[in-house]
């Protein structure tokens, strides 16, 4: 787990330092204590680390989703208007926090979508984290896993086409798609985001080529 959100949101603009000690402390963690081996299962784990070794961590995520959704746009009749896309990488803040919350969250939804992470599991990995002394990373965790898997919630928080490619981009990352339970959820999540069926395509390309 050190490694999806060191590389995810440690190499946001500032993420870590602004999010002050607790958020570093609960991210960096929970990433240390192996919690993604455990979502994951560890037959996946190795292929998503070589997934986010080779995108180098969250302003490339947000850069490679921003350069997909500008060169599907211009081949559309009748593209433009709306306001411009505000890449991951040129947000600070409390903006900055919550994008890069919502792509967190998204990649977790991903990884429990083929439906291994049952009751005892969930349990197994809140003790492993307690038990390393992250107690507020249990908990961050464990909140996670008890939400339903609706990627129409996560939708909802998503502002403009720019951000639905970044968020099925970074969902893309952490799964496998080997199961048809994760088929219907990647299916349901780009139908949830709108996302043209061309556009799809070509993130699903994009991520595959990594």
């Amino acid at each position: 787990m050190k490694q999806i959100l060191d590389q995810l949101l440690g190499s946001g603009k500032g993420w870590l330092e602004q999010g002050g000690e607790k958020r570093k402390g609960q991210l960096q963690g929970a990433l240390a204590g192996g919690a993604l081996g455990m979502l994951l299962g560890h037959r996946k784990v190795n292929k998503y680390a070589g997934k986010i070794a080779a995108l180098g961590g969250a302003a490339a995520l947000g850069g490679l989703a921003l350069k997909l959704y500008q060169d599907w746009q211009a081949g559309q009749a009748g593209a433009g208007g709306g306001s411009p896309p505000q890449p991951l990488a040129t947000l600070e803040g409390e903006a900055l926090d919550q994008r890069a919350a919502l792509l967190v969250r998204a990649m977790i939804a991903a990884a429990r979508a083929d439906g291994h992470i049952d009751e005892t599991e969930r349990q197994r990995i809140s003790d492993h984290l307690s038990a390393l002394g992250l107690r507020d990373t249990a908990r961050y965790i464990d909140g996670e896993l008890a939400r339903a898997l609706d990627p129409h919630a996560l939708a909802r928080e998503v502002t403009d086409m720019e951000q639905a490619t970044e968020l099925y981009f970074a969902s893309l990352l952490a799964i496998e798609v080997d199961h048809f339970m994760e088929h219907g959820y990647l299916d349901e999540l780009a139908r949830a985001l709108r996302l043209d069926p061309d556009l799809k395509g070509r993130i699903e390309q994009q991520v595959a080529a990594l």
